[in-house]
């Protein structure tokens, strides 16, 4: 028997040969490929009549299915057991597969794929499984099976959520491939006007309940030039290039132009068909969950419904661009929360369209009750319901930033970034208390509610709470600070939280106007992640080993020109944060500075950094007492905008200021005209030429007054930071400099900006003696200021 087998299928396998030859002569399409199944159908029931009997039956599936695999094709078969409990069914379906590998891999050489399908698994089947077996069709075996299998397949189809898949797999592959079939070099498969367009259009006919087409003269082209270009390449290839035009054109004795030109006709019939077949989805009627159907282009309700699954119903009716009415559904109970949140994630036009027919009302009243709450702030331009759809609609658009499509892939639960940024901001219906907090306990309700799974409620719930945090951090701290990014790591937890904020942190600032998001603060916020990343991702805290920042920087600044003792001691005498924070470069550059500085000669250097719409302004000059307070009344002068402020003093004798002020003027880098006059004034004042009071009094600004609106908050530590929010002004820093300066406290850097409408600052302090500043000499030295 086994040998009769073997020389039953050597004798297939070359008739198999014979069939592919004549395509040098006689290239056909469908009906070759025809042949060409027919005979690999024989091969497999041969097989079937060693090891099937009634135990299993072979389903061939997909371009197998239909009677078109083409020379280079795969098989796609399926195989369903009788009895999968049965111990003689696995050993048959064993010994076919094995047999399988032996004749059709390596005596007809052919490639071939397989599922095996339980009766149980259709019902969780995805979408591209269920779209092989549309084109399903008995090989050998118990057509019961097939029968069973296909009503199965029927009664747990969702043709609303089919149609969609296999619109956005379209689109997918039109995007690697072409999107219109004038193309000079066509995929004959996957690109518009290949056979997946035909292909597709009878798939979407089928799922809403219409009758698939018959191939007709231009897809038997096309699938003609498919053999060909097979036959040619000895392998699977579907893009049809110049050289292979060419040598089909020969083999068939045609014209290439004639060959193409037909080809791309045929193509356009084949991409009208299947832009035809989307236009007949708004012109038919189908269900889009239970008690929802499409009726020309139309969301109807006919029946109840569990809120999920309307929500996943809308949300397949917006993607496809079906209409939704503004109806006032009956609130209908919710026991399929995870669908909701699916709906939501799909973005702002499904979550207007829930709002229009009245399911966003029974999906979230904590949000629909914020639609007319204003904001208590000056910034904002929408009320509380507005800014949310629009902290939304940028979340929607994050792929059009290759920084922020980088972090958005690297999330795993995007689900929980859309319902938390829906909830971010319900907390402001509470006046009385943080909306971060009554936020977040919100956020437990509504994960409660839905039945969502609790690690997914904390992270919704975290979210919510800290939706703030960084933005308070790219605001108010010193980013290139070890402690900053160390202390925020601890906040998130994890790469996935982290992203997550980031990601919510831009949509929020963007949302709130159309000027509040700044170059500046794309630049910061990619610090941070960047920097906390490194920190969750395993790589330890940055701690400052002075011995080895020393040794680098040493390797970078000797050069045959200078002097390795002058170097070292320049380096000893910087403090820890500076060497840990500057680039080589910049040290370099610093020590010329500071060595000019040592003889008398002070630098201000000004560097526009388009990134940050702003101007770095350093500052290099021996220290005195005072001397940011009066550097800072100057930038207060002017009317500038500072974003950060660093600050460094040497233990050299004299000691040397090497200050860095980010300032920008009117948002946009310090102008040329301005940036001479700066300098000019900076130099004046550190010289004693004129005094920072005298600047002031004559550009109209007291330079006595005393900050009198304010709140603060101080973290212990050394340094410690104070954190002041004010009204808006640009004096506030000046101001509370100054009073540093009397106190004889060191500033060790600043952040300043702003922060829900006010003004906002954090500034790094500590004794001069390097010491820590205790809160209790914080709160003695405000509480005389009030």
């Amino acid at each position: 028997m086994t040998a009769s087998l073997e020389d039953r299928i050597g004798k297939l396998a070359q008739d198999r040969l014979d069939l592919v030859a004549t395509l040098a002569t006689k290239p056909t399409g469908l009906s070759w490929c025809r042949k060409h199944t027919e005979i690999l159908d024989e091969i497999i029931r041969l097989l079937y009549q060693v090891h099937g009997g009634s135990q299993f039956a072979v389903i061939a599936t997909g371009g197998y299915g239909r009677f078109e695999v083409s020379p280079a094709s795969d098989l796609d078969l399926t195989l369903i057991p009788a009895d999968e409990t049965s111990p003689e069914v696995e050993k048959a379906v064993r010994g076919f597969f094995l047999d399988l590998d032996h004749y059709l891999g390596r005596v007809v050489k052919i490639p071939y794929g397989y599922s095996y399908r339980l009766m149980g698994d259709v019902p969780g089947l995805d979408q591209a499984s269920r779209t092989g077996l549309l084109d399903m069709r008995l090989v050998a075996g118990e057509a019961d099976l097939v029968r069973a299998l296909d009503n199965l397949l029927r009664n747990t189809m969702s043709p609303g959520e089919f149609v969609l898949a296999k619109a956005q797999e379209r689109n997918e592959w039109l995007q690697k491939t072409h999107d219109t079939p004038l193309v000079v070099e066509p995929h004959l498969k996957e690109g518009a006007g290949g056979l997946r367009s035909f292909q597709a259009s009878n798939w979407i006919r089928h799922a809403i309940g219409e009758q698939p087409l018959r191939p007709g003269d231009a897809y038997d082209l096309v699938v003609k030039n498919r053999n060909l270009l097979h036959f040619q390449a000895e392998r699977l290839q579907d893009h049809l290039t110049r050289s292979r035009q060419a040598e089909i054109a020969d083999l068939t004795n045609q014209n290439i132009y004639v060959l193409m030109g037909e080809h791309v006709e045929a193509a356009v019939d084949l991409h009208r068909e299947y832009e035809r077949s989307l236009s007949r989805v708004r012109e038919s009627r189908f269900p889009l969950a239970e008690g929802i159907f499409s009726d020309r282009g139309e969301v109807r309700f006919d029946g109840p419904s569990d809120s999920g699954d309307a929500a996943v119903a809308i949300a397949i009716a917006t993607q496809l661009g079906l209409s939704v009415g503004e109806y006032q559904v009956v609130a209908p109970t919710l026991t399929k929360g995870a669908s909701a949140l699916y709906a939501m994630r799909t973005g702002e036009h499904t979550i207007r369209n829930l709002d229009r027919c009245g399911l966003l009302e029974s999906l979230l009243p904590e949000l629909t009750a914020c639609r007319f709450l204003l904001p208590t702030d000056s910034v904002h331009d929408f009320t509380v319901f507005e800014h949310t759809m629009r902290v939304i609609r940028n979340l929607d658009e994050l792929g059009e930033d290759p920084f922020f499509r980088e972090v958005r892939d690297g999330i795993t639960t995007p689900e929980a970034m859309y319902l938390g940024a829906l909830l971010h901001d319900v907390g402001k219906a509470q006046r009385d208390v943080p909306h971060s907090i009554a936020g977040e306990v919100i956020a437990r309700s509504v994960a409660e509610r839905w039945s969502l799974e609790p690690n997914l409620c904390e992270t919704i719930a975290w979210l919510v709470k800290e939706h703030l945090t960084m933005a308070q951090f790219i605001r108010m701290r010193d980013l290139m600070h070890p402690q900053t990014s160390a202390e925020f790591a601890a906040i998130v937890g994890d790469t996935n939280r982290l992203a997550l904020l980031t990601l919510l942190t831009y949509a929020d600032i963007a949302a709130v106007s159309k000027t509040t998001w700044t170059p500046a603060m794309h630049t910061f916020l990619r610090q941070l992640f960047e920097s906390t990343s490194a920190i969750l991702s395993g790589e330890p805290a940055e701690s400052i080993d002075l011995g080895q920042t020393r040794r680098r920087l040493m390797r970078s600044l000797n050069t045959a020109d200078t002097d390795p003792a002058a170097v070292e001691a320049f380096l000893e005498s910087l403090p820890a944060y500076y060497l840990a924070s500057t680039p080589p470069e910049v040290v370099r550059l610093h020590r010329h500075y500071a060595a000019e500085a040592a003889i008398g000669n002070s630098t201000v250097d000004l560097t526009p950094k388009p990134s940050l719409s702003a101007t770095e302004v350093t500052v290099c000059c021996q220290d005195a007492p005072g001397l940011l307070s009066r550097l800072l009344g100057v930038f207060y002068a002017f009317d500038l905008s500072l974003l950060a402020v660093r600050v460094a003093t040497t233990k050299s004798e004299p000691a040397i200021a090497l200050d860095t002020f980010v300032a920008s003027f009117g948002g946009k880098p310090i102008p040329n005209s301005t940036a001479g006059e700066l300098s000019r004034t900076l130099r004046q004042v550190i010289s004693g030429e004129v005094t920072t009071a005298e600047v002031l009094s004559t550009r109209g600004k007291d330079p006595t007054r005393n900050q009198r609106l304010f709140t603060y908050t101080y973290r212990e530590g050394n340094p410690g930071i104070l954190e002041i929010r004010s009204p808006r002004g640009r004096g506030m820093p000046y101001r509370f400099s100054r009073l540093f300066a009397e106190q004889g406290w060191n500033v060790v850097s600043a952040r300043v900006g702003q922060w829900a409408g006010n003004g906002a600052a954090a500034f790094y302090l500590s004794h001069t003696d390097g010491s820590a500043v205790s809160a209790e000499e914080i709160d003695a030295m405000l509480t005389n200021l009030r």
